[in-house]
């Protein structure tokens, strides 16, 4: 048809191996995926291993003011966010800080532990955010451990 792009020349889905591939003026998904550079997933996997053991650290530091250890949360995240954006990771933050939070007023409220500073419905302000985060860094540590462990190639 007139007006639309014409498959192989900006790319087409194409199915492989029960998932979809992306196809680009004609080379294969392995030949795309061979190009992402070692060192950069190795950087990516290094700083979100930092930025983890970094957050706790200041979490150890200010965990009896509620409203400090907040800020930091949020800023950790936004700061991570605009430095190296990835929007998938708005919907993992946003999991992370509502799930794991409704868990955790299900397990304080039985009694199965409980919280020092406690802000609202047995949790601390802080803890959803924390979840968010939590849940962002996990999976991209655990995805940085995984394409270093197995050859990157198409989907």
């Amino acid at each position: 048809m007139p007006g639309l792009p014409q498959p192989g020349l900006y790319g087409s889905l194409r199915l492989k191996g029960g998932g979809m591939a992306y196809e680009v003026a004609g080379r294969e998904p392995e030949q795309i995926m061979d190009k992402v550079p070692e060192k950069s997933m190795r950087f990516a996997l290094v700083r979100d291993l930092f930025i983890f053991w970094f957050v706790i650290f200041l979490a150890v530091l200010s965990w009896r003011n509620n409203v400090v250890l907040t800020v930091i949360l949020i800023l950790a995240y936004w700061i991570r966010y605009y430095f190296w954006p990835n929007r998938e990771d708005h919907v993992l933050y946003v999991g992370g800080a509502l799930l794991g939070p409704i868990a955790e007023i299900i397990a304080t409220k039985v009694g199965i532990w409980h919280y020092t500073l406690p802000t609202f419905l047995n949790i601390p302000l802080w803890l959803p955010f924390a979840w968010g985060f939590a849940a962002v860094l996990i999976l991209r540590i655990a995805l940085g451990f995984v394409n270093r462990a197995v050859p990157v190639r198409g989907l």
